[in-house]
């Protein structure tokens, strides 16, 4: 769906809503319906709505609007949607499912009534930035998706030119602070394509910017920073630089077990990251005459998985 579309689907839906509360209103007696306006005055208890994190993601607001079957107890019994974005109806539904009313009541009885309720989704995102940010969006995820493919293929030259090309996408975003991650990744796949072409120091200079984005952005007990430094220590240990190797490859270390601590869920997907990096640091450790940390480190690396090892390049 292009902007304009979506545009013209928010207008419906906006028009939806002001239709569907004046009908409301003008017929709650006869038909059970509860304006907005009447169903917040005895709400009791609410539970804010969980911001889906793929909606987040993809930077969508708006508003739901939806209906709540509410029994003579002030109990929600059933929601249906109404109107807005597919991405956050669920996380709507959920909230209001929870909520509690003051018993309503209908010629002076207990009734069973449904109640019109909007739930508004906003990051604060302007809607001029966010309409230049979803159009830069529309260009940048399908060149992430043929970037990734060409490094993936192992055709670098491709991915350098694919992935160079996300880097300048990247760099478009209005507000680079809402889109650390794309810009992580975009720098990240870039400089893996160069790394593997031949180009080394360009590689370099992409990781050092991978590595301030994420210091920037997140914590050492996410997966994403010890990979930023993974990639920074490799292009260093190709480089021949290896005091600033062993210490990178050391931060990566520590972010991939302080995230196996903090997300179990995830140790054993962790626990391959972490030891492919042991594998390589201990590579680094041989070349330095440090036969001794090496060897601890492959027995770690086969601990975390068996295969880790395979095909891994000797020290000496």
């Amino acid at each position: 769906m292009n902007r304009k579309m979506k545009t013209r689907l928010l207008a419906q839906v906006v028009l939806l809503m002001t239709f569907a509360v004046s009908l409301a209103s003008a017929q709650a007696a006869k038909e059970g319906f509860i304006s907005e306006s009447e169903g917040t005055s005895h709400l009791i208890d609410h539970a804010d709505p969980v911001y889906p994190p793929i909606a987040k993601a993809a930077h969508i607001q708006g508003s739901v609007l939806l209906h709540a079957t509410v029994d003579t107890t002030g109990t929600v019994t059933k929601t249906e949607i109404v109107g807005g974005h597919p991405m956050l109806r669920g996380a709507a539904q959920d909230a209001v499912k929870h909520w509690t009313y003051r018993p309503f009541q209908v010629d002076g009885k207990p009734a069973v009534v449904q109640v019109i309720v909007s739930i508004p989704f906003s990051l604060g995102i302007p809607p001029e930035q966010e309409k230049s940010d979803s159009a830069i969006g529309q260009a940048f995820f399908p060149k992430a998706d043929q970037c990734e493919a060409a490094n993936h293929a192992g055709r670098w030259s491709d991915g350098v030119r694919l992935c160079g090309e996300l880097v300048a996408i990247a760099a478009r975003f209005p507000n680079p602070s809402d889109r650390s991650m794309e810009l992580l990744d975009a720098h990240q796949d870039y400089g893996e394509a160069l790394a593997f072409s031949g180009n080394v120091p360009e590689a370099l200079t992409q990781f050092h910017q991978v590595v301030e984005i994420a210091q920037q952005h997140l914590t050492n007990k996410d997966s994403e920073y010890g990979t930023a430094f993974y990639w920074l220590a490799f292009a260093e240990h190709v480089s021949r630089m290896p005091a600033e190797a062993d210490h990178d490859y050391a931060t990566a270390e520590l972010a991939y077990r302080n995230a196996m601590a903090s997300l179990p869920d995830m140790k054993k997907i962790y626990g391959r990251y972490l030891a492919h990096t042991l594998a390589y640091h201990s590579v680094l450790e041989d070349q330095t005459g440090h036969a001794d940390k090496a060897t601890a480190m492959r027995e770690e690396a086969l601990s975390l998985d068996p295969h880790s090892l395979d095909g891994y390049p000797k020290g000496k």
